[in-house]
């Protein structure tokens, strides 16, 4: 049989093939991103002349620091501006090798890094490079939206770990063991958590770990995203910290965006075995070649310079969190937790499930809340649901304190005016 025999046709498709569509069926499970509709819709109060108190963009307000600012202005005018190796510069692994021995104790070779466009690109990368149809994988939830479709689009199942809010949202290992199966390829560990805040302390790691040696067939991804990002002195730990016995099985997702400000110019890492990261590396190779030779001479300068501005942030955050954790206790029937980690926390909003609003709207659902809210007295905020926890909102305090401070109060309020309309309510 020759090759052109076995070669894809070149006929255009109809659409009949997909339904009438000519987009894949694998597009379906990209379902439009939660956050792009409520800003739409916070546009749309805008557009009517209205303030907008932004609580729902998970986006430092801090300036990525003058001195990475200028080391990418350097690398503009010393003409680093082209193509580099899809794993990174050398200058860039080198330095995130120093980040790892600096502040985790760990030990990795060039070899065992790849540098990736942000850290939601390595998480797709990670997903086609490791798993296939029949394939399991855990997640905690709630999780980081993108976890979910890139499981699926690689053809694997996400399986949900639950967490609950009287454990601060930490993920309890009986519970990952009760979940693990001979398909389960991956546990995804996320700590500090995006959405909850949720940080997981070294003997609960520690107990986890035990579950993963009973099954050396699974594979750990740690997302350290918030690393830096720590309230009360509370201590970072990974999964390695506790079992660097489990480091032949454990991949480590990490970034400058949330540690340096520096969310748009997309850069993310991964360090792990070298058959993993060579894998992952290759299907890069395959889509976007490399990422942006500028944005890896700021990172470098990010990560090995001084790292004050990582304490300042950091700070500045733990004084937002409670503040608005302050002003939220008093607003009626909406708990919440005192997250340790990120700059996020979920509010518990079912008790006003069944509530009417002032415009005569059933409250139904933890997106009918966040857009009732919106519509209402212009709090932008974002669906639970969109994190795998229907019921809660979450709530940055990334933001300005002026904006919490405006905030806060007028949930209060859009919460009193639903008291005493509820008809059904309460978390199960």
């Amino acid at each position: 049989m020759s090759v052109k025999d076995t070669a894809p046709s070149s006929a255009p498709h109809t659409g009949e093939v997909w339904g009438g569509s000519r987009l894949a069926p694998r597009v379906q499970v990209l379902a439009p991103s939660p956050f792009i509709a409520m800003q739409r819709a916070a546009r749309e109060v805008e557009d009517e002349g209205r303030d907008v108190h932004y609580l729902s963009i998970g986006e430092p307000d801090f300036e990525t620091p003058e001195r990475v600012k200028q080391a990418g202005i350097d690398a503009i005018t010393g003409n680093q501006t082209r193509y580099t190796a899809i794993d990174g510069i050398p200058a860039l692994k080198a330095a995130i090798i120093d980040k790892l021995v600096r502040d985790n104790g760990f030990r990795y070779e060039l070899d065992e890094i790849t540098v990736t466009p942000g850290g939601t690109q390595a998480i797709f990368n990670t997903m086609l490079a490791t798993v296939e149809p029949g394939d399991e994988v855990i997640l905690q939830t709630p999780f980081f939206p993108p976890y979910f479709p890139a499981i699926q689009v690689a053809g694997a199942t996400p399986v949900l770990l639950e967490t609950q809010q009287e454990h601060d949202f930490v993920p309890q290992p009986e519970d990952i063991a009760r979940l693990i199966s001979p398909r389960t390829r991956w546990l995804v560990l996320n700590s500090p958590s995006n959405p909850s805040g949720a940080v997981i302390d070294r003997e609960t790691l520690a107990e986890i770990a035990e579950v993963m040696r009973a099954h050396p067939q699974v594979l750990v991804l740690s997302d350290d995203m918030y690393e830096s990002i720590l309230f009360d002195d509370a201590e970072f730990v990974n999964i390695l910290s506790v079992a660097p016995d489990l480091r032949d099985r454990s991949l480590i997702l990490n970034g400058v965006s949330k540690a340096y400000a520096m969310t748009g110019w997309r850069i993310g890492y991964l360090a792990g075995p070298r058959d993993l990261i060579a894998g992952i590396t290759q299907v890069g190779g395959c889509s976007y070649f490399s990422a942006s030779s500028i944005s890896q001479a700021a990172a470098t300068e990010a990560i090995s310079g001084p790292q004050d501005s990582t304490h300042v942030q950091r700070d500045s955050y733990q004084a937002r969190r409670d503040l608005i954790v302050d002003l939220l206790e008093n607003v009626p029937d909406l708990p919440t937790t005192r997250p340790r980690g990120a700059f996020f926390l979920l509010a518990d909003c079912t008790a006003y499930f069944g509530s009417c609003t002032a415009s005569g709207d059933v409250i139904g659902s933890d997106v009918d809340f966040a857009v009732a809210l919106l519509r209402r007295f212009g709090v932008a905020t974002m669906p639970g649901s969109a994190f795998g926890s229907p019921g809660y909102i979450r709530i940055t305090f990334a933001a300005s304190v002026d904006t919490l401070r405006a905030a806060g109060p007028l949930i209060g309020q859009f919460c009193r005016e639903l008291a005493g309309t509820a008809q059904t309510g309460g978390h199960a």
